[in-house]
C-alpha cells in the first residue's frame, strides 16, 4: 500500500521561498534608523560651539526675568581675559566658560574687550541694552543681545552684518 502525498498547487508567479528581505522590510528599517538619527542629532549638535551663544542668551534672560519677578538685585560679570562669565542669580553664584568671548557693549561704558565688566540687574531688570560679541572657531561669530525695554534676548550672526 502506497501513501499518497497531497500537495497544494502553487499560484503562478509566487515563490514559496522566504529567504532574504522584501523591499518593504528594508524601507521600514531605514525609516526607523533615520528617525532615531533625527532625534539624536540635535543633542549632538548642542554640544558644539554653537551652544555657547544659546547658553549666554539663557543666562541673560534668566537673570533679567528673575530680578523683575523677585524684586532682587543680581549681577553678571564678563571676564574677557579668561573667557568666563560669572553671575549671581536666584540659584546662587555660577560660572560658565565662554570660549570666543570677544567683547561686551553697553551704552554707558561702550565696548569693553579687555578685563572684566560687571552689570547689575535691579528690581526693574537690565539697566541698559547689553550686546555680547562671540568670535567662534570655524569662522562663525555671534552677537547675543538683551534689550532693556522689552527684555527680549536674541542671537544674531555677527558676520552677516
Amino acid at each position: 500500500m502506497t501513501a499518497k502525498v497531497m500537495t497544494s498547487p502553487s499560484r503562478a508567479g509566487t515563490s514559496a521561498s522566504t529567504d532574504g528581505f522584501t523591499f518593504l522590510e528594508l524601507a521600514v528599517v531605514l525609516f526607523i534608523i533615520s528617525l532615531m538619527l533625527a532625534l539624536v542629532y540635535p543633542a549632538l549638535r548642542s554640544r558644539s560651539s554653537d551652544s555657547v551663544p544659546l547658553r549666554i542668551a539663557s543666562v541673560l534672560k534668566q537673570i533679567n526675568e528673575a530680578s523683575q519677578a523677585r524684586k532682587e538685585n543680581y549681577s553678571i560679570t564678563f571676564d574677557m581675559d579668561n573667557h568666563t562669565i560669572n553671575w549671581d542669580g536666584p540659584d546662587g553664584k555660577k560660572t560658565m566658560d565662554a570660549p570666543g568671548l570677544q567683547s561686551v557693549t553697553i551704552p554707558s561704558r561702550g565696548e569693553v574687550n579687555q578685563g572684566t565688566l560687571q552689570v547689575l540687574f535691579d528690581y526693574s531688570g537690565a539697566p541698559e541694552d547689553i550686546t555680547v560679541l562671540l568670535d567662534e572657531h570655524g569662522g562663525k561669530a555671534y552677537k547675543v543681545k538683551l534689550e532693556e525695554m522689552s527684555g527680549r534676548v536674541y542671537i544674531e550672526n555677527a558676520k552677516a552684518q
